[in-house]
């Protein structure tokens, strides 16, 4: 059977176990350094307790280790390599080719999107280069997907379901390093693409003012799951490592939902992990934080992919003003629409700039009272809630809860008592622990030990089980202390998540010396800067293995001219109506003023896509 995996990120470790119970099959986090996103580290500590809680499930802690590394740094990544290990990580998340180029720990090898994972020579020479799963280009759509399946062997794919999308290429955007100096290849992205920029078309005139032009809504691939899967991908990646419990738990959850749907219908599938999840809520991804949906370029189709007005999240549509009396709103409001106290509200002001207020108090159905002075808001305009205080008042702690069958059987030997069994993660791989008694004696009441074993055994309270069956097999109905009992259900359930471990524990061995006769993917030979070489063994690396020639990443050498910082599917030319292809406009560049700093914006009609250049000298027109 295929097995089909759903990868949630984690902030935290409470993240990490918020999305193990919400039915995560695995969960990806950054470790104490070298992670893509510099402000959400964890302790080694953190890491192994939350592989000991995944593990339980037989659910897998994928830890990303995903910058680019200067010389100092690679081996003291290195060395934190094998510490994950011995933390009990399942796989590392990698971009840096300088990290393959010496020794690492027998774990499973990820391709981090950093790499840009997009071609099929690409995941051929992956495959060859030791990695067991590539996280594919957001970018692609479902006709490359399976172009790129035809070729891969045993590689698993890896796709992006939901979540926020880069403008940029993953791996070969330079944006924020050329403005702030700091790169998105070092985890310090400063997401200038969230912030408003400006557009010129080549003699001057203003096509945006002040908008965000870079900012894509986010992804959401709902409709798609069913399509990815047919097209070879076998891992579904939910985006948010700095996201919060609330959005990780609610979003885990639907996506849980929608896949075993999936599951269900196919005999030749099966997920991943183990046990079941329940939630007390109704999972709805329209309710966490999003920039609105889009599902890119999954299926080749061109469209706007931002949201001009705002870089964060809006709401839903809640229907529209009618008029406003001292400072209480009244509103028409769409159907099973019901607005709660502590709701948050937003609507569009007059200049298109985003503006709310917070419910103090609902009066009735379609009033809420605001606790502050409201300015003249025209009666028709639309509302948006971006905070439902009811629905995430229901995603508690406790909102989620994901158990394991548990198969049990208490036997007795001549001079003592045991327990074996398993669960839905060891399958008919039974454990087995036994302990001696003091002082063996017949029980005067048979059937008061009987109930009393079922009852001090199937106390399985603040564990992750549910006793399917327990079989007493008493063959000496020996007299047995209720705290004897309590200690052995202990010491099985504490033996059982040691052998789950133990069996969780696969071993992936990567040798240098294995990839001599690799060559390097025909699609990457002259990336020239883009191929992010920030040290000396990636530097070996590539020129050890097909390269003629390297070049610094764009981290060590800018360079004195303008470059392409920013390669993207989503085409200002296009959303002004100045497409050459589609519009029959000429071709001409237009330039993008971020802050103080210019761009050319050009395009690639061939591939359908944007480049941004620069920084470039300031056009007069804008002096």
């Amino acid at each position: 059977m295929r097995s089909i995996e759903l990868l949630a990120p984690a902030k935290d470790l409470k993240c990490g176990m918020t999305a193990i119970l919400s039915g995560a099959d695995a969960v990806y986090i950054g470790g104490p350094s070298y992670g893509a996103r510099v402000n959400a580290p964890n302790s080694l500590e953190d890491i192994s307790r939350l592989c000991d809680f995944a593990h339980l499930y037989g659910a897998r802690v994928h830890v990303a280790l995903n910058t680019i590394l200067n010389d100092s740094e690679l081996e003291e990544a290195r060395e934190l390599a094998f510490r994950l290990y011995d933390a009990g990580a399942d796989a590392l998340i990698i971009q840096d080719l300088g990290l393959i180029n010496g020794p690492l720990p027998p774990i499973e090898l990820h391709a981090s999107t950093q790499q840009d994972n997009s071609t099929p020579d690409k995941i051929e020479f992956l495959e060859k280069a030791g990695f067991s799963q590539a996280v594919l280009a957001r970018e692609l759509s479902i006709r490359e997907i399976r172009d790129i399946s035809a070729r891969a062997g045993n590689i698993k794919l890896e796709a992006f379901v939901h979540g926020a999308l880069c403008v940029g290429m993953s791996g070969r955007c330079y944006l924020s390093a050329a403005v702030t100096g700091r790169s998105a290849n070092r985890g310090e992205c400063a997401q200038l693409c969230r912030v408003a920029q400006s557009l010129y078309d080549a003699n001057g005139k203003i096509l945006a003012k002040d908008r965000f032009l870079l900012s894509l809504k986010d992804l959401n691939q709902t409709a798609n799951l069913k399509e990815l899967i047919s097209a070879g991908i076998s891992s579904f990646k939910i985006e948010g490592r700095l996201k919060d419990e609330g959005y990780v738990r609610n979003i885990t959850a639907w996506y849980r939902q929608k896949l075993d749907e999936v599951i269900e219908e196919d005999p030749d599938l099966c997920r991943s992990s183990f046990g079941t999840t329940v939630t007390a809520f109704t999972p709805n991804p329209a309710k966490s934080f999003n920039r609105g949906f889009t599902e890119y370029n999954t299926h080749e189709v061109k469209d706007n992919y931002a949201n001009f007005s705002a870089p964060g999240y809006v709401g839903e549509k809640i229907g529209t003003l009618t008029g406003v009396s001292g400072h209480v709103l009244k509103f028409r409001l769409f159907r099973d629409v019901t607005l709660h106290n502590g709701d948050s509200l937003n609507y569009y002001k007059s200049d298109a700039e985003l503006a709310g207020f917070r419910i103090s108090r609902v009066i009735d159905g379609n009033q809420a009272e605001i606790f502050q002075e409201l300015p003249f808001i025209k009666p028709g305009t639309m509302f948006y809630r971006s905070k439902d205080a009811e629905f995430e008042s229901e995603l508690t702690d406790t909102s989620s809860v994901r158990t394991l069958d548990l198969t049990l059987e208490y036997f007795e030997t001549e001079t003592g008592i045991g327990l074996k069994g398993h669960d839905e993660v060891t399958g008919e791989q039974d454990i087995t622990v036994t302990t001696e008694l003091p002082e063996c004696s017949e029980a005067k009441d048979k059937q008061k030990l009987t109930d009393n074993i079922k009852a001090k055994i199937g106390r399985l309270g603040g564990t992750c089980y549910n006793l399917k069956e327990l079989t007493l097999n008493l063959t000496h109905y020996h007299f047995v202390p209720q705290s004897m009992l309590n200690e052995l259900r202990r010491c099985f359930i504490e033996e059982l998540r040691l052998e789950k471990n133990r069996l969780m524990k696969k071993e992936t061995n990567h040798n240098p010396d294995n990839l001599k006769d690799i060559r390097i993917a025909d699609s990457e030979l002259n990336l020239g800067f883009k191929a992010n070489i920030f040290n000396r063994a990636a530097d070996s690396f590539y020129l050890e293995h097909g390269a003629d020639v390297t070049v610094p990443a764009y981290e060590k050498d800018k360079g004195n001219e303008p470059r392409e910082v920013l390669v993207s599917k989503h085409c200002l030319h296009y959303c002004f109506g100045l497409c050459p292809k589609r519009h029959g406009a000429r071709k001409q560049d237009l330039y993008l003023k971020i802050g103080k700093t210019v761009f050319r914006v050009k395009n690639s009609c061939a591939k359908c896509r944007m480049i941004l250049e620069g920084p470039v000298e300031t056009p007069d027109f804008l002096k």
